[in-house]
């Protein structure tokens, strides 16, 4: 017979049965849980009635390494011209990566029509030693780009990286893919209300 702690040595103590512990561990593990949302939610409420008290509370708060400053929203002219820009450099940098030997003039022509001044006139003298190259190799890439951004930009000129995953086959890889992932940077200037490529830079990964 065990005796209970601080009982007298006429008192025994009941053991649980099985039942009976599994459905108090149940009970533990459900006041844990409750305890644990409750103290989320009640956080999550603090958070919102602190925000939404006043949207501009936080504005000139010392904040320890500097003060917080309001930014304005862009109006919707540079909202859309930005939007335009990375589309135009988006488009530019899926044509010029996606090649295929057997078909390089759809490359070519892509990469041509979004392009002008330095950049069209170089891609253009190289057009002939690309094509003859990439049959040689038998050259196929298939990429897709996986983000971009605007770096700057105004009404005329604007600067954008763009980055792309996707894989190459040749002869040198024996025909079985290899992933190459690009991040490049592309220069655009405005040219009769459409944005063209005048310069075109691999940016080192890294």
């Amino acid at each position: 017979m065990e005796v209970a702690v601080g009982r007298s040595g006429g008192e025994s103590v009941t053991r649980e049965g099985p039942d009976e512990e599994r459905s108090r561990i149940r009970l533990n593990i459900g006041l844990y849980s409750a305890t644990v949302l409750l103290g989320c939610l009640a956080i999550f409420l603090l958070f919102v009635h602190l925000r939404g008290s006043d949207e501009e509370t936080d504005v000139g708060l010392d904040v320890g390494r500097g003060i917080v400053q309001e930014v304005k929203a862009a109006d919707d002219d540079q909202q859309e011209r930005v939007a335009d820009q990375i589309e135009a450099a988006t488009d530019m940098v899926t044509a010029f990566v996606n090649f295929d030997y057997r078909d390089p003039a759809a490359t070519i022509d892509a990469v041509r029509e979004r392009s002008t001044g330095t950049f069209l006139e170089q891609y253009s003298k190289g057009a002939t030693d690309l094509k003859k190259l990439a049959t040689e190799a038998q050259s196929t890439m298939v990429a897709r780009v996986v983000w971009a951004g605007l770096v700057a930009g105004d009404g005329d000129t604007a600067t954008v990286i763009v980055a792309t995953s996707g894989q190459v086959t040749n002869k040198t890889t024996e025909f079985k893919e290899e992933a190459r992932n690009y991040r490049i940077q592309v220069q655009l200037v405005r040219e009769n209300d459409k944005w063209l490529t005048n310069d075109l830079q691999y940016v080192e990964l890294g």
